[in-house]
């Protein structure tokens, strides 16, 4: 009981979610589903009401007015139906369009911290094969008006089948006659069918439930043969496929995944298959003795030759009706199991705190940020990767963080953009908690440079602005800063010039090191206060490196910046150092400071690299 209950609000979950892409969608399906239903029994009915008359020898006049009004109607019917089916196939189509967008739109707006999440990761794979193996909530709400015409269809056949009840009058009758003359021959056939549902519905639960299991525990089969299947067809990657003979690890992994997915849909086809033969006997029997005991009612004279046909159609209309209504109602339960991943998704709550303090204005971009007293695990780990770390970033002034791989760089600027929040510590901007203040506009404070920066399958123009407004003539002054000029020159449409070619479009390749100076161009369009280079330049050979890290520091000459390398090309321009080790500050200070300590970590990097930048 508490199961029926969960999936029927699933259901009505659903409907809600299709009522909000197209509140006309839901009833349109209803009303197909009336007329659908309702073409059928028009030419049963009218087809006994014909065959009852010329037996009867009803006139000409009379039968012919009965064909018309069959033809007539069934028409109307027809075309209705072709109309709807059509609105409904469009509407159907639109709503899983948007609905499946919705997955992109959450993906989105959630915590970066969640998205790196295994939960989370599970979550999104779910909710996708979800949406995939029920054809999504389109496909489903269509799922239920075909339910619902099997339910109105249903109503009609027993509104008529009530014939089989009515007793008629017979003088002296005979045992027999009296027998098959009885209501309770009808009540007999309907006992019938109801155990036919009844077997029908155990056996389609049990199937349903077979076939949901398989999913379940295929879940990350799934997820593993789309990535195998993507990365087979993805062609940044396609020279190491062939140059390290991945090919034959690729195609063997996707035909392992396909075999584990296989087996195990084969162990329930065995099953199914004899669940299925079970309920098929079942309805069969139903059907030939509805059709026997019909047949005997004729030859007896208890019903007219007409209504044989009706009695016939109906029967049969009445059963395949009742075991669709089981079949949609089971599947209908399966497929929202499915569709309530997909909710659950969609309803998963960020959890990083969202501040309402507005973010002062200030021409001058006089921001002061502070770390006080900062340690940071991230979650599910107890691996410290910043530990008790303070540090003040002066207004205006250019830090240099330096540091092996792996001392928590790139953490510290995590925490900065509030791509996480520090487990122990505070944050400051301007002496304020940054957790207070509204997170679109403190992030706006900021343009940043990852080592593991995107550009996207679009124009070179939408790659620099992405979503902020501005003119061509700032975009290409910001590729010619950033050193891509002399590129920019040769493409055949300029800043239009689409990068990659995943879409059909005639795109450029672009090297890691343009693609580098794309993404400084970015940073700089964006016109933040604060900027900072997350190790972009990783790609570039070290003269290169230093000679952006150059420019770009008299480009934000009135700015506070943030150089982070392992390399050393940033540093003897910057105000500040600081240089991490195992999540902690062991030094700080100025280049010549910090390079007079000999036994410091920073001479040591600095020696082992100064060979590289003439000096």
């Amino acid at each position: 009981m508490q199961s029926t209950k969960k999936s029927f609000k699933e259901i009505i979950d659903v409907i809600k979610i299709s009522n909000k892409s197209d509140r006309m969608y839901f009833p349109l399906i209803i009303l197909r589903s009336l007329v659908t239903a309702s073409f059928p029994f028009v030419g049963i009915i009218y087809g006994a009401l014909i065959l009852d008359g010329f037996i009867n020898g009803v006139g000409r006049e009379m039968i012919m007015r009965l064909v018309y009004q069959m033809i007539i109607l069934s028409a109307i019917l027809l075309l209705s139906r072709t109309i709807l089916h059509f609105f409904c196939d469009q509407k159907t189509n639109l709503i899983s369009l948007k609905l499946n967008s919705e997955i992109s739109r959450k993906t989105l707006n959630l915590d970066f911290e969640q998205l790196e999440s295994q939960d989370m990761k599970d979550k999104l794979s779910k909710a996708n094969q979800g949406v995939l193996f029920s054809g999504g909530i389109g496909s489903f709400i269509n799922s239920l008006g075909y339910m619902i015409e099997n339910i109105i269809s249903f109503l009609y056949a027993l509104t008529l089948i009530i014939t089989l009840f009515i007793r008629v009058d017979v003088e002296t009758p005979d045992t027999i006659t009296s027998l098959f003359n009885s209501p309770l021959i009808g009540v007999g056939i309907i006992l019938l069918i109801i155990l036919s549902i009844y077997m029908n519905f155990r056996m389609i639960q049990k199937v349903n439930k077979l076939d949901y299991d398989i999913y379940e525990e295929n879940i990350t089969v799934n997820r593993l043969f789309f990535y195998l299947k993507d990365s087979s067809m993805d062609y940044k990657i396609s020279k190491d496929i062939r140059l390290f003979h991945t090919d034959k690890l690729l195609a063997d992994k996707i035909h392992d995944t396909c075999f584990r997915f296989g087996s195990s849909y084969g162990r329930i086809a065995t099953k199914a298959g004899k669940m299925t033969a079970q309920g098929g006997i079942w309805n069969n029997i139903v059907l030939y003795t509805a059709y026997t005991v019909i047949g005997i009612k004729a030859l007896l004279g208890l019903t007219s030759v007409g209504n044989v046909l009706l009695l016939v159609g109906v029967v049969t209309a009445f059963n395949t009706s009742i075991v669709q209504i089981i079949n949609n109602i089971t599947s209908a339960a399966t497929q929202t199991k499915y569709l309530a991943l997909y909710k659950q998704y969609l309803d998963t709550s960020t959890k990083l705190y969202k501040g309402t303090l507005p973010v002062e204005k200030r021409d001058d971009g006089q921001y002061e940020f502070e770390f006080k007293n900062v340690t940071f695990h991230y979650p599910n780990n107890d691996d410290i990767i910043l530990n008790n770390v303070s540090w003040k970033i002066d207004m205006g002034k250019k830090l240099a963080i330096v540091g092996p791989n792996g001392a928590g760089k790139t953490t510290f600027i995590k925490l900065l953009c509030r791509l996480y929040d520090p487990t122990e510590g505070e944050i400051l901007l301007n002496g304020i908690n940054i957790r207070k203040y509204e997170h679109k506009e403190y992030m706006d404070l900021m343009s940043i440079v990852f080592q593991d920066f995107k550009l996207f399958s679009s124009t070179l123009k939408e790659n620099v602005k992405g979503g902020l407004d501005g003119n061509d003539d700032q975009i290409v002054h910001y590729l010619d800063q950033s050193g891509f000029s002399e590129r920019l020159e040769n493409l055949p449409q300029g800043i239009d010039t689409y990068l990659y070619s995943n879409f059909g479009e005639k795109g450029i390749e672009v090297s890691g090191g343009e693609a580098q100076k794309i993404a400084i161009a970015r940073a700089l369009y964006k016109d933040s206060p604060l900027v900072i280079l997350d190790e972009p330049t990783s790609a570039l050979d070290p003269l290169s490196e230093y000679e952006i890290y150059t420019k770009f520091d008299t480009l934000v000459h009135n700015k506070t910046a943030i150089y982070i390398s392992h390399r050393m090309s940033s540093c003897r321009f910057c105000d500040n150092i600081i240089v991490f080790d195992k999540g902690e500050i062991v030094q700080s200070g100025n280049h010549e400071e910090l390079l007079s300590s000999k036994e410091g970590l920073y001479h040591t990097m600095w020696s082992a690299q100064a060979k590289y930048y003439n000096v």
